[in-house]
């Protein structure tokens, strides 16, 4: 009895072990159940929630699972929940006339069937222009097929996007191929990794024979390898920019390169080598030594003629100092009417001579951009009035009628360039008396605007003479232009002297005009603006008494090796009381000087031994660096001037001089 009552309560024991392990395995099923639908409802939320349409199919082709965008996706009326469990074997002819190849969209669908293999990334092309990438995956469980499971996906924008890069770059493969511009990409060691067919042609090279060399070694001679090696070494650093390149082509032509050179990367943005863009610029470059040769030519040309005028000027320049010196002192002179008839029309006739002169030379240092404008206060009224009393005499003398009129409002004091406007005056007064027979010549001066530092000037010159016809107006600012050979012959001239003034009142930033009618006379206006400056009070004794004064007793080194001249020039100084000792060449003058003490020293500048630079140079170097050393010189270009400045001169005087420009020199130097 014992051994029953214990195998019973065994058995209860076991009984309950047994119903405890059922109750817990029943737990554990549930709650594995419930985590089992979580995820479920989860993965279901997240399928749902896809931009891709989702279908799964079970093994009979039953659906299992379809998602809202994919009923969207192909125009399926009915929701997900209406489309789970029904047969889906249809759904490809259903659909197929949505798509441009509908046979091919059904065919594929069964060829996947039947295949099982999976395959992704499938593109299919909608007859509205859209575009889907299809991926089917076979559903494997314990080794046994169990349906399967496709995605679909919009990617329409994606492949405008690739389509449009892909035109883009087409386009701008066809524009790089007709432009002849050639392309070549290399890595970072530099070997060639691509070239298209008009780099090709440019080196002379096929593709297969330049793929994987070196480029710099192809194409670059060892003199400018090293502009390569630097250029690859600034793309490393993110550096693009252009440069021209000498190379050599497969048949050893020499051929220039303009080179437009990038950093190359990878589609991750990592650089892998450098892009360039090659354009063969040969042609131009043979034009550029062309031109560059011509521009030599033509500044030898334009040296070999400045120094030309140069010694023109000077050979022409110094005899002329000696004619119009010695004829300006002759006329101080006690001389017969006829002696002084005669000396005046020598004296005219050198001076009509000088206007030619400086009319060519003139005209030649503007032409050669060389003369500039001096900026210097002066008196405008007094400048006029001068030119006035100038010319009134010889306008006198063919019976005319000089008048003069000056706005009182013109500034006591303007900054410019006085002896250019009295060039401009002098040349336009000198026609309207030369082609003037009888009547008047008149000098305007008129205030057209006041500004706050500066007076905008307008001048007038005019004239009752032969007038200009109309035709000729056109072109009365050429250089050599006349209006006829009877003109010409009748009242001479170089036909410069108006080129001149109009270059001139361009220089000065003005304005010319002309209006005239054939036998009724010419006017002539003139406007620019000048800047108002201060006016300098000046207390002066009568000039020949200051001179007297200041240049009794001075000692002045003439040096010049032209007799005539050193005539001239004593007979001016004596007349001053100026003690004048003479050198006939600039090697006498620094043995004179190692003697001698003097005030000022006039140096010509050519002469024969030793010239007036290096005498002058000697002297600064040797005798003294404070003596003023003027120079007295037949060349009228500026870059003379330059010269003898640089050389150590103080000053500068062009032959022939005037009497009352050289003692205003001398006395600006002196003590």
């Amino acid at each position: 009895m014992a051994t029953e009552e214990v195998l019973r309560e065994a058995l209860e024991q076991e009984r309950k072990a047994r119903l405890d392990a059922e109750k817990r395995l029943e737990e554990t099923i549930a709650e594995r159940t419930r985590e089992l639908s979580r995820t479920a409802t989860r993965l279901s939320n997240l399928i749902s929630n896809m931009q891709e349409g989702v279908l799964v199919e079970d093994e009979n082709r039953f659906i299992v699972f379809v998602n809202e965008q994919f009923c969207s996706m192909f125009s399926i009326p009915a929701g997900p929940e209406i489309l789970t469990g029904t047969d889906c074997s249809g759904s490809a002819e259903q659909s197929k006339h949505l798509f441009t190849d509908p046979e091919g969209f059904v065919g594929g669908i069964n060829t996947l069937l039947a295949n099982r293999q999976k395959v992704t990334s499938e593109i299919l092309k909608l007859q509205d222009g859209r575009s889907f990438s299809r991926d089917y995956v076979p559903i494997i469980i314990e080794g046994k097929y169990s349906g399967h499971f496709w995605k679909y996906a919009d990617i329409t924008s994606r492949i405008r996007y690739e389509d449009a890069l892909i035109r883009s770059e087409e386009k701008y493969r066809l524009l790089i191929e007709n432009m002849n511009l050639g392309l070549l990409e290399v890595d970072l060691n530099g070997k060639i990794i691509y070239a298209n067919q008009s780099f090709c042609e440019m080196s002379g090279f096929p593709r297969e024979e330049i793929y994987g060399k070196v480029a710099e070694e192809l194409f670059t001679t060892t003199e400018n390898r090293s502009v390569v090696l630097e250029k690859n070494e600034s793309r490393k650093k993110g550096i693009s920019d252009a440069y021209e390149l000498e190379i050599t082509n497969r048949q050893g032509l020499k051929k220039w390169w303009l080179i437009s050179g990038a950093p190359l990367f990878n589609n991750e943005g990592v650089q892998i080598g450098s892009t360039g863009i090659h354009l063969d610029i040969t042609l131009q470059k043979q034009l550029e030594f062309t031109l560059r040769e011509a521009k030599q030519m033509a500044e030898d040309t334009a040296k070999a003629k400045e120094v030309f005028l140069a010694n023109m000027s000077h050979e022409i320049r110094t005899p002329m100092n000696a004619i119009l010196g010695l004829g300006k002192q002759l006329l101080k002179s006690q001389l017969t009417t006829h002696q002084r008839s005669f000396l005046e029309s020598i004296n005219t006739a050198a001076d009509n001579l000088l206007v030619v002169i400086n009319d060519i030379l003139d005209f030649s240092k503007i032409e050669s951009g060389k003369l500039d404008l001096e900026s210097m206060v002066f008196s405008l009224p007094n400048l006029l009035t001068q030119i006035s009393n100038m010319l009134t005499l010889k306008a006198q003398e063919k019976g005319l009628t000089f008048n003069l009129q000056v706005d009182e409002a013109i500034a006591p004091a303007l900054i410019g360039d006085p002896y250019r406007i009295n060039q401009v005056l002098l040349n336009l007064l000198s026609n309207s008396i030369k082609f003037t027979e009888q009547g008047s010549i008149s000098l305007i001066c008129r205030v057209e605007e006041n500004f706050e530092d500066q007076q905008a000037i307008e001048l007038i010159v005019a004239d009752t003479g032969i007038g200009i016809d109309k035709k000729y107006l056109n072109k009365i600012f050429q250089k050599f232009s006349q209006e006829s050979i009877n003109v010409a012959r009748k009242y001479g001239g170089t036909g410069l002297g108006m080129a001149i003034t109009k270059q001139l009142v361009d220089l000065m930033d003005g304005k010319i005009n002309i209006e005239s009618r054939k036998n009724q006379g010419t006017k002539t206006t003139i406007s620019f603006s000048l800047p108002v400056g201060l006016q300098q009070e000046k207390h002066e004794k009568p000039q020949d008494l200051i001179r007297q004064e200041k240049l009794k007793g001075k000692k002045i080194l003439l040096v010049e090796d032209n007799k005539l001249n050193r005539l001239v020039a004593t007979t001016i100084l004596s007349h001053f009381g100026i003690l004048v000792t003479e050198a006939v060449n600039g090697e006498i003058a620094v043995e004179i000087l190692r003697k001698e003490h003097f005030d000022i020293v006039l140096m010509d500048m050519q002469m024969p031994v030793m010239d007036g630079i290096s005498a002058t140079v000697m002297i600064r170097k040797e005798i003294s660096t404070t003596i003023p050393i003027i120079a007295l010189t037949a060349h009228a270009l500026k870059s003379e001037r330059s010269r003898c400045l640089e050389a150590g001169m103080n000053d500068f005087i062009s032959k022939p001089f005037e009497e009352d420009k050289l003692l205003r020199t001398i006395l600006h130097y002196l003590p």
